[in-house]
């Protein structure tokens, strides 16, 4: 009884301490980065992050980072993130109708 009291108090710090170990970072300037469903270029790309999109960092593999972005887990290339916000200036181009205006 007291190894399983011992084995989930230290099961217990190691979650915590994961979690604690999130970080914030930013998608360099300049860059538009895939969004991976692993770590490599050989998993599907299922999404892409604009520069200066703030994610944050809940692990780490072979330069690869997990990232967490509105509720979900990505892999990305690591090489292409940045420990400090930046301004990003990509706007969408507006949508013309046959018109000629905007909607």
């Amino acid at each position: 009884m007291k190894k399983l009291l011992i084995s989930a108090i230290i099961a217990a710090a190691s979650i915590g301490a994961t979690a604690a170990s999130a970080s914030s970072a930013w998608i360099e300037h300049g860059v538009k980065l895939n969004a991976r469903s692993g770590p490599g270029t050989h998993y599907n790309v299922i999404g892409t992050f604009h520069a200066c999109t703030q994610i944050h960092v809940v692990g780490w593999q072979h330069g690869w980072a997990k990232v967490s972005y509105n509720h979900n887990h990505y892999w990305v290339a690591g090489k292409y993130l940045q420990n400090h916000a930046c301004t990003n200036h990509y706007k969408p181009k507006p949508k013309h109708n046959n018109y000629g205006n905007n909607y």
